[in-house]
């Protein structure tokens, strides 16, 4: 792979990333997409990447599901429906 693919592929991930850690807290920022599209960039510029945002204890659990086709977890459920009616009530 070129050196500038690979760099563009890295600085794709990582703003993937930062939305994707953005997702977690805002309710109608959706989580998921963006760090599967993460993953995917990091995994074909970087194994180190690729390897820490999967084994990363809070992140690596939405992809590693998603992998494995468990879906979202009835907590990841839960927190969502309480922070978005919490956010329309107010």
């Amino acid at each position: 792979m070129r050196p500038v693919t690979r760099w563009l592929l890295l600085a794709a991930g990582s703003v993937a990333l930062a939305l994707g850690v953005l997702g977690l807290f805002l309710p109608l920022l959706p989580a998921t997409p963006f760090l599967l599209l993460s993953a995917a960039c990091y995994s074909r510029s970087s194994e180190r990447f690729y390897r820490w945002l999967v084994n990363h204890r809070v992140l690596g659990t939405y992809i590693r599901n998603y992998v494995e086709r468990r879906g979202v977890t009835m907590r990841a459920k839960l927190y969502t429906l309480g922070v978005l009616w919490t956010t329309m009530l107010i």
